[in-house]
């Protein structure tokens, strides 16, 4: 990592460290987390509850609070309702702006897993949205995860039950750095098919087109080693449908500095263009300002800052309530769940399941296949993939929970959880209390 890269960022480190100080003595109630209130709106919130906490004398201090605390299903609504609208919230809080654009601006800078490793920052910041914070210290292991070969079987990565490190491995290319991701390349090839197909080619020439630029691509190192081949430009451009303006010399100059644009930023010249193609153009390559191949495409990029966005808003909503938690964590990894089997191997996952179905955690003791066989016989797993039938499974886990972890008096930490125990045991009043909702797609 250069030495302005790293002052850069242990400037940064400090800003946080300095914005968590400050912060400290006057912070919001944290009832505003999973409302996804923020600023003024916020502060207005913590105001109130002091001034009438102050105003009883502190007699009622402790009822107060727990007024002012929302319950399991209301404070997931809350955050689910728009949940847009509760990113943005997030993204704009001061320390999560300020890591998510040194994600971007730095990332693309990173040439090999050394630089990597030795920013603190960019390296957490990933960890953290592959939900693999907790083993932030673990950088040997970790080193092995990224330099495994996803394509083989057998790699360490693969080996792996948590398919996290699979998902992590996936969004870096430090192994094979690439001109293209591989989903980048089957949607050009298929762009390419389309529009030589238009333009009169038979079927067999484009079949030898692309064979001719997936040969070649693998030795593409650098930006100039892509235009240096006018048979990797004539399939790129003719897929995108675009035609560099000017002579030869000025046609390079101008494909230069669309494909070392950002097309993630606005004011780039990629996306300055007139013709929405030329960003669609630079989005489909992988290379960073300087003309080298980046260990994240733009796309990737912006997939993790999502992917961090997503895990603060449930790692602030668990700091009040577990429940909500577990239900955010469900909802996003609902899409992944296709057999009893992918609840049983998470255990976060498999507390919801219990929870909703009013099972002990002590039924974990039982044969895997008969436990998988169970969950399958009495959740609808295809119906988790429709929003609708999702939303009616959640709203009986929430509730389900709110009767076992009433919101005053709830104080456990489900962080635990989220890496690997539950211990919920559902009582029989609540089991009879409750028995009366059912599973979504059921």
């Amino acid at each position: 990592m250069s030495a302005k890269r790293r002052v850069a960022a242990e400037q940064g480190a400090d800003r946080d460290d300095e914005a968590d100080q400050t912060t400290q003595g006057s912070a919001p109630s944290r009832g505003c987390l999973p409302s996804g209130l923020g600023g003024e709106a916020c502060a207005r919130l913590g105001r109130s509850l002091t001034s009438h906490v102050q105003g009883s004398g502190g007699k009622h201090q402790g009822k107060t609070r727990r007024k002012a605390m929302l319950s399991t299903p209301l404070s997931y609504q809350m955050i689910t309702r728009d949940m847009s609208a509760t990113v943005k919230r997030t993204a704009a809080q001061p320390d999560v702006k300020r890591a998510s654009e040194y994600y971007r601006e730095n990332i693309g800078k990173v040439a090999n897993l050394e630089e990597f490793f030795g920013d603190h920052r960019l390296y957490s910041y990933a960890m953290k949205a592959y939900g693999l914070e907790d083993m932030t210290y673990a950088k040997a292991f970790m080193r092995k995860v990224l330099e495994s070969d996803l394509s083989d079987p057998k790699s360490f990565a693969n080996k792996l039950v948590d398919k996290r490190y699979q998902e992590f491995a996936k969004a870096f290319s430090f192994l094979k750095p690439s001109a293209q991701s591989p989903e980048a390349l089957s949607d050009i090839e298929n762009r390419y098919a389309v529009k030589a197909a238009e333009q009169g080619d038979s079927a067999t020439l484009i079949r030898f087109g692309t064979l001719a630029y997936e040969e070649m691509l693998p030795t593409v190192k650098t930006v100039d080693d892509f235009l240096a081949d006018n048979t990797l430009v004539a399939y790129a451009t003719t897929a995108f449908g675009v035609e560099p303006p000017g002579t030869a010399a000025s046609a390079k100059s101008f494909l230069r500095r669309i494909l070392t644009s950002d097309p993630a930023d606005a004011d780039s010249f990629a996306a300055r263009q007139t013709n929405p193609a030329w960003r669609d153009f630079a989005a489909a390559f992988n290379f960073s300002e300087d003309g080298t191949v980046r260990v994240q495409t733009s796309k990737q990029v912006e997939t993790t800052v999502s992917s961090y966005l997503r895990q603060t808003i449930e790692t602030q909503a668990g700091k009040e309530n577990e429940g909500v938690r577990l239900a955010l964590y469900f909802e996003r990894k609902a899409p992944t769940i296709t057999s009893g089997y992918s609840i049983l191997a998470d255990p976060a996952l498999l507390k919801v399941a219990q929870t909703a179905l009013g099972l002990s955690s002590q039924t974990g003791n039982a044969d895997i296949d008969v436990q998988a066989k169970y969950m399958e016989s009495k959740i609808d797993i295809k119906s988790l993939s429709k929003p609708a039938e999702l939303k009616k499974f959640l709203t009986r886990f929430t509730a389900m929970w709110e009767a076992a972890n009433p919101s005053s008096t709830a104080t456990s930490s489900v962080a635990t959880l989220i890496t690997g125990q539950s211990r919920t045991v559902m009582s029989a009043d609540t089991l009879k209390s409750l028995q009366g909702l059912k599973l979504g797609g059921r």
